[in-house]
């Protein structure tokens, strides 16, 4: 297990060296908010829109760009390039796994995490004012957002280690982030009905919407179904990421890399 610390350490130190990364992430974090304060400002006029408040749907949103920036799209790409550039086959020479060793690198989101959680809930209090929040809520909003910040992990490791079947798997992280973004901006039940039960399928749709519903709309049994199809949707990616992992390791040891 020391191991794998230390390679958590060595990439933290690696990732604090890029703070520019993470002022521009901050801008444009800022800049949605920002606009759709002032969207649903225009829209709204102090009204509700199916049972959302303007307030409601702005600490909606800052909980989806949370995710969203906390879990970038250079997690993919370091899983892939490391595929494609061969490094994986020379990592198996050595005494790790694979899924832990990219575990350990992918842990440095947490910096990203820490950075955006206090940027996010300051930027909350300003643009949205507070939200009243029950113990209970609070618990289950803790439970929800760790678990979606997980599904996107793995979903990014995921797509990287597509590159194990095809060279380019691009397309498919601008398929999935597209997915993502539906519900970034906008909750569930903005959606026509037909396009809420293909969404409610979708493992992406339990990312964004599961902790901003429960932040911003609680209820005890709603809460309790969105975080078992979060635990569902993890489950399921995860034994995505094992299969291919395994696939891939098999082909190399096989092929020689």
């Amino acid at each position: 297990m020391r191991k794998y610390f230390e390679i958590f350490k060595f990439n933290l130190k690696t990732e604090l060296n890029f703070k520019v990364d993470y002022f521009f992430s901050l801008l444009s974090f800022a800049v949605h908010i920002f606009v759709f304060n002032a969207l649903w400002d225009f829209i709204l006029k102090d009204k509700a829109i199916l049972g959302y408040t303007k307030n409601q749907l702005i600490w909606y949103i800052i909980v989806g760009e949370f995710i969203a920036y906390s879990i970038g799209k250079k997690n993919y790409l370091k899983v892939s390039d490391m595929i494609k550039n061969g490094d994986v086959a020379n990592l198996l020479t050595k005494p790790v796994s694979f899924i832990k060793y990219i575990f350990a690198q992918e842990a440095t989101s947490i910096i990203n995490i820490g950075v955006n959680l206090f940027f996010g809930i300051v930027f909350g209090l300003i643009m949205a004012g507070g939200i009243e929040l029950t113990f209970l809520q609070t618990l289950f909003f803790i439970i929800s957002i760790s678990i979606s910040l997980l599904i996107a992990l793995f979903l990014q490791i995921l797509i990287g280690m597509l590159a194990f079947i095809t060279e380019e798997n691009q397309s498919f992280y601008l398929i999935i982030s597209k997915a993502m973004l539906l519900l970034i901006f906008t909750p569930l039940e903005f959606f026509p009905q037909a396009v809420q039960i293909i969404l409610r399928f979708m493992p992406t749709t339990y990312i964004i919407y599961a902790p901003g519903k429960i932040l911003v709309d609680f209820d005890l049994n709603i809460g309790l179904i969105l975080i078992v199809s979060q635990v569902i949707s993890f489950v399921f990616i995860f034994m995505c990421v094992y299969l291919l992992n395994m696939k891939g390791v098999k082909n190399i040891n096989v092929n020689g890399g």
